[in-house]
Formats: structure tokens, sequence, C-alpha cells
């Protein structure tokens, strides 16, 4: 039943950076091509994508996780004897935080901005207020899941 769990934890784990990654690629592209209709459209799937995929894997996770610990009697929270584990559980928690919280919140915001920006026919600065600290927090969570990938890959 643990590499069940093993499985579930990595795949969504998976699941949640490729979404994450590939939509800030994406939404990106769409931008660059200057075409109000691409640019809606994207974030229009994107939030789909978000509200659906992202945040379901990102829970999943999480739980996983949680799963995992009560399986295998390991502390919660606690640095030693396994760091690792520690830091896993604690940028894990704040990740899932932000992703929950400010990422798809902003990217359901970023949908409405890019639908109205059609009818208008130019980005309200809101908008692209908006795609900048999008931009950041969601590269920093991106880079906050590889890292912890890579602790997963140096524990196995």
């Amino acid at each position: 039943m643990i590499r069940f769990w093993i499985f579930v934890h990595v795949f969504s784990m998976a699941l949640w950076l490729g979404c994450m990654f590939t939509m800030g690629i994406w939404t990106s592209r769409a931008r660059a091509s200057g075409d109000l209709r691409v640019v809606a459209f994207t974030y229009a799937v994107a939030r789909r994508l978000y509200q659906r995929v992202v945040s379901a894997s990102a829970i999943l996770t999480v739980v996983a996780g949680a799963v995992l610990m009560l399986m295998t009697k390991r502390p919660w929270f606690s640095p030693f004897p396994e760091h690792w584990l520690f830091q896993m559980q604690v940028i894990g928690t704040i990740v899932l935080l932000a992703t929950l919280f400010f990422v798809l919140p902003n990217g359901n915001a970023l949908a409405s901005l890019a639908k109205a920006a059609l009818e208008t026919g130019e980005f309200s600065p809101e908008f692209t207020s908006r795609v900048r600290r999008q931009a950041i927090v969601g590269s920093l969570a991106g880079v906050a899941l590889a890292y912890l990938v890579f602790l997963g890959a140096l524990r196995f």
C-alpha cells in the first residue's frame, strides 16, 4: 500500500509542477502573439486548468504525503534526523498555500481581465501588474517544487 501512495504522491507532484511550468510558458507565448483573442482564450483555458488540475494535484500531493507520513510513522515537522523530509513538509506546505491562495485567485482575475481586454481592445494596467505578480510567485513556486523533486530524487 505504501508504494501506491508513493506513486500518487509522485504523480500528483509531477502534474502540479508540470502544469505550473506549462501555464507560465503558454500564457507568455499567448501574450507575445499580440492577438487579444488568443490571450483571452489562453487565460480562460488556464483558469480551468488551475481550478481543476492544479488545485486537485496540489491537494492530492499534500494528502498523499500526509498518508505516507502516517503509514511510515515518521515525525511531523521535525528537522532531525531526516532533514530532507522536514524541508519537504515545510516548503510543500508553503507552496500549497501560495498556490491555493495566490496563484489560483490571480489566475481567475487574469482570465476575467483578459476577457475584458477583448471588449476594450487593450490590456488594463491591472492586467499587466497581475501578470508580473503571477510570474514572480509562479516562478518561485515552480523553483520550490523543482527543489522538492530534487530532494526526493536524492532520497531514493
